[in-house]
């Protein structure tokens, strides 16, 4: 335990810095002083008053003697209202340790994200000074914010600072305040459930999750030194748990300073609660009521969400554009000026499902789900014709857990089952599952990886193979029935229904030089368009042969993919549709050169 001496040397600790800022509402005594930077609490902090940014402003922490020095912790940014505040002012971009006027290592630079910081040590030293380099800009206010620092945080004499508090914890006087505390935080949160709109006792509960019970951050700031008071602070558990059953979106600030406290599993735990109460603040606030139109990206009807993965498309015989809209676990139909009309799979919720694996919480269109009607991450559609020109189309879906539905021309789910393959289908590739419709077989193919499996409608597997040049980036079944395999820049023709490799039909020679990726199409009259990621969309007069070529896009595409009906191009790139009509920009630029003549002189 520390001695006597030595607590009372630490308890004459001093902090200063380069200048002190303005409280935003005028209010002298709310001033960020530097001490409010080691006081434990991180909803208060030290605020730069300096004109600028911060740009060479300083923290000094003196201890009153020489001690060991483990590690630094430092809380960047104004925290005082969670991630709101911490966007809305300056924070540090690169930080300059310096201990008794000697800097520490290297300038250390550290992203733009609510977090705690430390700093390896290993010396004795009295004065710890935190230089800040350069900024990051807040987006409202020009003032830089350093929440709190801390001595030692993580190991060393830490603890030992803080034995007094815990003793006194344990003593009678500690667990009398303990009691009253919980039946106090026991009636906020009964006030607050009886009453949304109660701001003291939403109050009450954020700063217990956030910075402990009041009595404990009293007891921590006449016990304990300056710069280790963080150590002391303890965040309530029974206050988060309340937070969590009261599913209030504003008291999310509560549980981010929690976790900005813990470490390892704890602190993963909590911030994925934090991630799943802002996705539920997203869905509950209803969205965005103007979608525009052809997509944007989100989860409302009409956006489309990707996580950077490819969203096919498909054209029926009506004109509607069916999308499988990954991210948002659903299939949408848009019409031909861009709203969505229509869109199949379970209600909207939060979802964290992604492939074989999770990823953070997000608001989804629809809940991710293996039930008959939705979907989980659906990665492929194909239109199967209606047997008959007046009956519609319906459609297959295969998702990303390999299972493939059938729906009938009204939408309804009529039959679903899992694809037989061992693989699973993983992300960040560009898409490794595909479905082609075989009209002359009637049947449907579904490729996941190398593998090719054969079903009729009712699900009865009716051939497999590999496929001999491994996972594909895309395919087509022709009109003339082969089927047409994207391999990097290369077009491969397979026999559709036994897996034989034909031949390279097409390649950079013809398509251009340096695109990677590129997706493959029939329109309505069983013409194959291709486009490349570098923007160029080529018409072919059949297989192998352009009849002619425009520039769909100026800007690089990501993953893109085709649909073409009449002329007119439909690509999905960026969580949106663009329409290109390049049937007419091609006859525009046929008539631009027949105006101009041979040799490019005006007639």
């Amino acid at each position: 335990m520390l001695s006597f001496l030595l607590l009372a040397a630490l308890a004459e600790a001093k902090t200063t810095a380069s200048s002190v800022g303005e409280d935003p509402n005028g209010d002298k005594a709310a001033k960020p002083k530097p001490e409010w930077a080691v006081d434990g609490l991180l909803t208060t902090g030290w605020g730069d008053g300096a004109i600028g940014h911060g740009e060479g402003s300083w923290l000094e922490l003196d201890l009153g003697s020489n001690i060991k020095l483990e590690n630094l912790s430092i809380w960047p940014g104004n925290l005082s209202n969670g991630a709101r505040s911490y966007r809305e002012y300056d924070r540090p971009r690169t930080l300059r340790i310096w201990v008794d006027g000697q800097q520490q290592g290297e300038d250390l630079r550290i992203e733009d994200k609510m977090q705690r910081v430390d700093v390896p040590l290993e010396l004795s030293g009295r004065k710890v000074k935190v230089e800040v380099v350069d900024v990051y800009e807040g987006i409202v206010y020009a003032d830089l914010y350093i929440a709190e620092i801390a001595v030692n945080y993580t190991k060393g004499d830490t603890g030992k600072a803080v034995d007094k508090v815990e003793a006194w914890r344990a003593g009678n006087e500690g667990a009398k305040l303990q009691a009253k505390y919980e039946e106090q935080m026991l009636a906020m949160y009964e006030q607050h459930k009886a009453n949304t709109d109660d701001r003291d006792s939403m109050d009450f509960l954020l700063m217990a999750a956030a910075e402990g019970p009041e009595y404990l951050r009293k007891k921590v700031s006449s016990l304990v030194p300056e710069g280790f008071r963080a150590s002391g602070i303890v965040p309530d558990e029974k206050a988060m748990l309340a937070i969590r059953k009261l599913k209030n979106p504003n008291m999310i600030p509560g549980l981010e300073m929690a976790a900005l406290r813990a470490v390892g599993r704890k602190q993963r735990e909590i911030l994925e609660i934090v991630e799943i109460f802002y996705a539920y603040q997203d869905l509950m606030s209803g969205g965005r009521r103007n979608i525009r139109a052809w997509g944007e990206p989100g989860w409302e009807q009409g956006a489309l969400r990707s996580f950077d993965e490819p969203l096919a498309i498909e054209a029926n015989r009506i004109g509607g554009l069916v999308v499988a809209d990954t991210g948002n676990n659903r299939i949408q139909e848009f019409d031909n000026t861009g709203l969505a009309v229509r869109q199949w799979g379970a209600g909207k919720d939060v979802s964290n499902l992604w492939f074989a694996s999770t990823r953070t919480w997000y608001a989804a269109g629809a809940l991710a789900q293996d039930e008959q009607g939705s979907f989980i991450n659906p990665v492929d559609i194909e239109i199967i014709p209606g047997s008959s020109k007046e009956e519609t189309d319906g459609f297959a879906v295969l998702d990303a857990k390999n299972r493939l539905q059938i729906y009938d021309s009204e939408g309804n789910a009529l039959i679903g089952w899992t694809v037989g393959v061992e693989d699973e289908l993983a992300p960040k590739v560009g898409g490794e599952g595909y479905l082609a419709w075989l009209p002359k077989k009637k049947l449907l193919l579904a490729v996941i990886g190398k593998e090719g499996r054969l079903y009729s409608l009712d699900s009865e597997e009716v051939g497999r193979y590999k496929l001999e040049d491994g996972t594909p980036n895309g395919l087509e079944v022709g009109k003339d029935g082969k089927l047409y395999i994207v391999y990097g820049d290369k077009i491969i023709s397979y026999n559709a229904v036994d897996g034989f490799r034909y031949q390279v039909v097409m390649d950079s020679t013809q398509l251009g030089e340096g695109f990677e990726d590129m997706d493959l199409t029939l329109d309505e009259e069983g013409k194959l368009w291709v486009l490349t990621d570098t923007g160029w969309l080529f018409k072919l007069k059949k297989p192998g042969v352009i009849e002619w070529k425009i520039k769909a896009s100026e800007v690089e595409l990501i993953h893109p993919r085709l649909a073409v009906v009449q002329g007119r191009a439909y690509i999905t790139d960026r969580d949106r549709i663009l329409v290109v009509d390049a049937l007419q920009v091609h006859l525009d630029e046929v008539q631009a050169k027949e105006e101009a003549g041979e040799g490019g002189k005006k007639k």
